[in-house]
């Protein structure tokens, strides 16, 4: 299950913009990013809160809802793939950037997925 959490988590990361220079609305790519990211959020902190409680059982139990909405958001991600084109150079900082802004906590969740695991 991690592992597809890391490949979305990786995948909209480098997904949510595209290449356009000055034209580039990286606010809305960030915006349009929060909500394809929200729902993963929202189940991670519950996770966290369960692990947290020692509550093994139903963060198992909560596996299959992660795969749900883990294909939508990679569904999402392709969407945006589409819309905004790839995150290349300068792009992928200021999308970054944007990402922070309106949404710290899934930047946050996203810097956290792709730190190399120790």
């Amino acid at each position: 299950m991690k592992k597809i959490f890391l490949a979305i988590m990786t995948l909209v990361t480098f997904a949510a913009c595209k290449n356009g220079g000055d034209k580039t609305d990286y606010d809305q790519m960030a915006k349009d990013l929060c909500s394809c990211m929200r729902p993963l959020a929202n189940v991670n902190n519950q996770i966290k809160t369960l692990v947290a409680a020692g509550k093994t059982q139903e963060v198992s139990n909560l596996f299959a809802k992660v795969e749900e909405i883990a294909k939508e958001g990679e569904a999402c991600a392709n969407s945006l793939e589409l819309k905004y084109g790839v995150v290349e150079g300068e792009s992928e900082e200021k999308a970054s950037a944007a990402l922070k802004k309106h949404c710290p906590d899934i930047a946050a969740m996203l810097e956290q997925s792709e730190a190399p695991v120790q």
